[in-house]
C-alpha cells in the first residue's frame, strides 16, 4: 500500500531533467510518476493526458494556472517544483511526499476517531487557505487528493482541473471534479469559488470519520443529483464534528464558514495549536496507519521495503538509490570494463595521477530481467530479488543459482513480498501478515510470525534475531521462539544495532534506545530528535550516526552521553544540496563518513578532524575502507557510475574508474548492475 509501483513498458524514463523511477497513481488529468532530479531529490510528477495536451486552449490555461499554483506555499501542501507547459507531453512536478493518501488508508483501517479528524481538518483548513491566498481555488479537494505524511497531511494537485475546463474534453460529458465533492452551485451554474472548496472539505471530513461521503456512493449522476437536491447524510458523524460539517455542507454558498474562520475552529477542538509538535511524528495517525505511513516513509524509493544494503547500512533517502531503486535496469548504461580498461586518472588539479585503479578480472555474470535487482551479498551467497515474488540465492563463486524461491503474489501489493536481509544462515522476508525466516543454504522455510503486515527490520547477532517494529523483540534465530520483548512508545525508524551485549534501536518519538541484549530491560535512553539519516553503527564501545543535515554523532555505548558531534557549518557547507549522511565506517581509530558534500575521516575517539574531501558529484557513496585507500562512487545516472579512490591518511585522490551502472564492492569484489545483466569482477590483475 505504499503507492509506489514499478514503471511499465512504454513509460518515459525521463520528464525534462527527471529520471523516472516508478508510477504513483493517475487520474482525470493524467497519470503522476515518481521521479528524481540530477541532484537525488524525489518529485511527483504529473503527465496531462494526450487528449488535454493536445486542446491549445488547456495548454494557455495550464501556462497560467502553473504560474499561480508555484505562488502556494505551506505546511499542509506539495510545493509545485517546475512544469513544462510546452512538453510533449506537458507535466508539472511538485514535491514527493512519502505517504498513503486518505482514500486508501480508510479503505484498508475503516473510519478514524473524532479527534484525529478534526487534527486533519485543521491541517487541510490551512492548506486551503495558502491554496487561496495565492488566487487559486482548489476545486477537486477528495480523499484521493490527501496524502498522509508522519508530520501531518498534504493537499495535492491543485492547479490543473481549472485549466482542463472549456476544453473538448469537458465538452463531450468529463466533469471537473469528483461527484459527491463538487460544490452543487458548480454542479447547477458553474459557480466556482473558495466556498466551494469549503464544501469539498465538509465531505472529506464526513468520509474519514464514517468511511464514506455524505451523499452515499454510485453512479455520478445519481451523486451529483443528491448534491444539489438532498440534505448529507451525517449518520455516525460524532456530535462536534458533525456540526462543522453540516455547516461546510451548506447549500448556499453563502452560509457556509470561511476558511479562516474553520482553521481557527478546527484548531481549537483539536487542540492542534496548543500542542507544540502536533505533526512532527506519525503518533497523529490511527495506529495502523501510522504503522503503513511509517513504513513508506523508510522504505526506498522504488516502491518496497529496503533491504539491507550491500556491503553496509545506509538509510533510503532520494540520494540513496544506487542500488534500491526499482528502476536500476531502466537507468543502468552500458558496463565497458576489461583487463585493459582504460579509467580516467586525473587529480582535481587536472594533473596525471600517480596510482590507477585495478586491473580487473570477470567471475561470472547473471541476467538481470525487468524488476530483477541484488539485495545483499554475504556468507558466499549473493541475493537477487525480482519484486514478483522470486529470490534468487546465487553462489558468489560462480554465480550459479543454488536455490530459488517463489512466495505467491498478492494482487493487492504490486511489488510482491519485501526482502527484509539475510545473514551467512537465515534469510528473512515480510509478505501479507507474515515475515519468514528461510534457510540460507536451501531454502527451506524454518519458521514465520504474523507481523500484521508491518514488517519489520531484523538484526541477527549469533543465535538471536532482534526485530523491531512498534517493540523490540529477541527471538531464537533458527526456531523465531520469542525470548523477550521490550514495548515503546512509536515505532521503529532505523535499523536496530546489536554489539558488546546491547541493542540500539531508533524509535520515532526521537530517542536512540538502549536495551540489555540478554534480557530486554532498558539501559538507556537518548534524545536525539527525528533527524537520523542513518542506523546506529556500534563499535568499541561507541554509538556512532549520521544525522540529515550532514552531521556526524557520537555516543558513549555504556552511559548514552554524548562523546562528541562534529558538522560542517560555515560559508562552504549548504545542507540544502545534499542527501544527508551515509553510515560511518569504523576502521583502525578512524571514523570514515560522507554526506554527499564532503568525504571526511575523523578521530573515533575524540571526533578531531583529520581530513575532509570535497568529491564534487551529485551523489557520494562511500564503499570501503581498506589496504590504506577510501572507496566512494557517484551513483548510476548517465554520466555517472564511477568508483574515486582516496589516500586514507590524508583524503588525496589517487584515481578514478568508470564502470557504469549501480556498483558495490563488497570483500574485495566489484558487482555492477547494467546491461541487463549482474556482473561480478575481482581485483586481481
Amino acid at each position: 500500500m505504499s503507492g509506489v509501483a514499478p514503471v511499465r513498458a512504454g513509460d518515459p524514463e525521463r520528464l525534462g531533467r527527471y529520471r523516472v523511477t516508478g508510477r504513483l497513481g493517475g487520474g482525470g488529468m493524467g497519470t503522476v510518476f515518481l521521479a528524481l532530479s540530477p541532484g537525488g531529490r524525489a518529485v511527483a510528477v504529473k503527465v496531462v493526458r494526450v487528449e488535454l495536451a493536445d486542446d491549445p486552449g488547456f495548454r494557455r490555461r495550464f501556462v497560467r494556472e502553473v504560474e499561480a499554483a508555484r505562488q502556494v506555499s505551506g505546511f499542509f501542501t506539495a510545493a509545485v517544483v517546475d512544469a513544462d507547459s510546452e512538453g510533449t507531453p506537458p507535466w508539472l512536478a511538485t514535491e514527493y511526499v512519502p505517504g498513503i493518501s486518505l482514500e486508501a488508508a480508510v479503505a484498508a483501517h475503516g473510519a478514524w476517531p473524532e479527534g484525529t479528524v478534526l487534527a486533519l481538518g485543521a491541517a487541510l483548513a490551512e492548506a486551503l487557505e495558502s491554496v487561496h491566498a495565492a488566487g487559486v481555488v482548489h476545486r477537486d479537494l477528495k480523499p484521493s487528493n490527501v496524502l498522509l505524511a508522519a508530520d501531518g497531511p498534504r493537499v495535492i494537485d491543485f492547479g490543473i482541473a481549472r485549466a482542463a475546463e472549456t476544453t473538448e474534453l469537458t465538452e463531450t460529458g468529463m466533469v471537473v471534479g469528483t461527484p459527491g465533492f463538487i460544490a452543487p452551485e458548480q454542479l447547477v451554474a458553474d459557480e466556482v469559488t473558495a466556498a466551494g472548496d469549503v464544501f469539498a472539505l465538509g465531505a472529506v471530513l464526513v468520509f474519514a470519520a464514517t468511511g464514506t461521503g455524505p451523499f452515499g456512493a454510485g453512479h455520478a449522476h445519481a451523486l451529483n443529483y443528491r448534491v444539489v437536491h438532498e440534505e448529507p447524510d451525517l449518520t455516525g458523524v460524532p456530535p462536534a464534528l458533525a456540526d462543522v460539517a453540516a455547516r461546510c455542507l451548506a447549500r448556499d454558498p453563502a452560509r457556509r464558514p470561511t476558511v479562516p474562520d474553520l482553521v481557527g475552529e478546527l484548531s481549537r477542538l483539536a487542540g492542534a495549536g496548543e500542542a507544540a509538535g502536533f505533526f512532527t511524528e506519525a503518533g497523529w495517525l490511527p495506529a495502523p496507519v501510522a504503522a503503513e505511513v511509517l513504513r513508506v516513509r523508510s522504505a526506498p524509493l522504488g516502491g518496497f521495503v529496503p533491504p539491507v544494503p550491500v556491503g553496509r547500512t545506509r538509510a533510503p533517502g532520494p540520494a540513496r538509490l544506487r542500488i534500491l531503486a526499482a528502476a536500476a535496469a531502466a537507468a543502468a548504461v552500458v558496463l565497458v570494463i576489461a583487463a585493459v580498461v582504460l579509467a580516467v586518472r586525473l587529480s582535481d588539479d587536472g594533473e596525471a595521477e600517480a596510482s590507477g585503479p585495478p586491473q580487473r578480472k570477470e567471475l561470472w555474470t547473471f541476467p538481470l530481467e525487468e524488476g530483477m535487482h541484488l539485495v545483499q551479498v554475504i556468507g558466499g551467497t549473493a541475493y537477487v530479488d525480482d519484486q514478483k515474488g522470486g529470490l534468487y540465492a546465487l553462489d558468489t563463486e560462480n554465480g550459479r543459482v543454488r536455490w530459488k524461491y517463489a512466495h505467491p503474489l498478492d494482487e493487492d501489493v504490486p511489488t510482491g513480498p519485501l526482502f527484509l536481509g539475510a545473514t551467512e544462515s537465515i534469510v528473512y522476508y515480510g509478505a501479507g501478515e507474515y515475515t519468514y525466516a528461510r534457510d540460507a543454504g536451501s531454502g527451506a522455510e524454518l519458521w514465520k510470525w504474523k507481523d500484521h503486515g508491518i514488517h519489520p527490520s531484523v538484526e541477527t547477532v549469533g543465535e538471536r534475531a532482534y526485530v523491531s517494529e512498534v517493540r523490540l523483540i529477541a527471538r531464537d534465530a533458527r526456531t523465531g521462539r520469542e525470548i523477550w520483548r521490550n514495548a515503546y512508545d512509536g515505532f521503529s525508524k532505523r535499523r536496530p544495532a546489536a554489539s558488546g551485549g546491547v541493542v540500539f534501536a531508533v524509535v520515532s518519538d526521537g530517542t536512540l534506545r538502549a536495551v540489555d541484549a540478554e534480557n530486554g530491560a532498558d539501559l538507556w535512553r537518548l534524545k536525539v530528535g527525528d533527524q537520523m539519516e542513518t542506523s546506529p553503527i556500534a563499535v568499541n564501545g561507541t554509538v556512532y550516526y549520521g544525522v540529515r543535515d550532514g552531521s556526524l554523532h557520537a555516543v558513549n555505548a555504556a552511559t548514552g552521553r554524548y562523546a562528541w558531534k562534529q558538522g560542517f557549518e560555515g560559508a562552504s557547507w549548504d545542507p540544502a544540496i545534499v542527501g544527508g549522511a551515509g553510515a560511518p565506517i569504523v576502521e583502525d581509530g578512524v571514523v570514515y563518513f560522507e554526506n554527499d558534500g564532503y568525504v571526511c575521516a575523523f578521530d573515533a575517539a575524540t571526533g578531531k578532524p583529520l581530513w575532509r574531501h570535497k568529491p564534487g558529484v551529485d551523489e557520494a557513496d562511500l564503499l570501503s575502507v581498506k589496504n590504506g585507500t577510501v572507496l566512494f562512487s557517484d551513483g548510476s545516472d548517465e554520466g555517472a557510475g564511477n568508483i574515486y579512490a582516496l589516500d586514507a591518511r590524508n583524503g588525496t585522490r589517487l584515481w578514478k574508474e568508470h564502470v557504469g551502472g549501480s556498483l558495490s564492492l563488497i570483500e574485495g569484489r566489484l558487482y555492477v548492475e547494467g546491461d541487463e545483466a549482474l556482473r561480478v569482477y575481482s581485483d586481481a590483475g
